[in-house]
């Protein structure tokens, strides 16, 4: 079987989704992808943040360019307002062509799952949706969610939305990012969640350690 295609989506701005894919990334020896970004006006854009994390460990995958990049720091769908030469389509999204299929491949969304992409309203859902018509290889989602007060609303909406699109065969499951809260983790899944890993925030290469080792090997997760 070809390695998966990880898509990594959050339930919120901020939760630690890039950080998040750069774990993926060196945890799975996988390659990474950006498919639009936005913000480019303050931010060095999330491609270069998982090169420089990368740079540090054991691991440098592919990174593949953005196919859209953006310079507000809004949605793709209203940063296109202040650029109006650019008109995404869901077509213009192909898989990086040289993108090897022994190796894994992260996909970090732009924002959430409900995020809208284009002028005709497509979301991040449909861009996903799109992946997934689009290859013979596994597309499975990863989604990221604060791990303290607040993040059982937006998990559970966004793990309800996934379901009700029909895409909860391809869910991963979940990935807490913060200080561990174990009554969080526990009420989700009672909801039916289901939390593949809970990682701490990190500021010494110890702590990177340790978040990778929460993290389980692709195989574990079936894959």
């Amino acid at each position: 079987m070809s390695s998966p295609i990880v898509f990594v989506t959050g339930t919120d701005t901020d939760v630690g989704k890039t950080f998040t894919s750069a774990l993926l990334v060196q945890k799975w020896s996988a390659n990474y992808w950006k498919p639009a970004q936005t913000g480019l006006e303050s931010d060095q854009g999330d491609t270069e943040t998982v090169r420089q994390f990368c740079a540090s460990q054991q691991h440098m995958p592919q990174l593949f360019p953005p196919r859209y990049a953006l310079q507000k720091p809004l949605c793709p769908l209203e940063a296109m307002e202040f650029e109006p030469e650019y008109d995404i389509q869901l077509s213009d999204f192909r898989l990086p062509d040289d993108a090897d299929a022994v190796e894994p491949l992260v996909v970090e969304g732009a924002g959430g799952i409900y995020v809208p992409i284009t002028k005709k309203l497509h979301i991040t859902t449909d861009l996903v949706n799109h992946f997934i018509a689009s290859t013979d290889r596994p597309v499975k989602i990863v989604v990221v969610a604060r791990s303290g007060l607040g993040t059982l609303n937006h998990t559970l909406l966004t793990l309800e939305h996934l379901n009700r699109a029909g895409l909860q065969q391809h869910v991963l499951g979940c990935i807490l990012n913060g200080p561990k809260n174990p009554g969080n983790a526990s009420t989700l899944e009672k909801y039916g969640a289901k939390i593949i890993a809970q990682v701490d925030h990190c500021s010494s290469e110890n702590d990177i350690v340790e978040a990778l080792s929460e993290i389980p090997e692709l195989a574990a997760l079936g894959l």
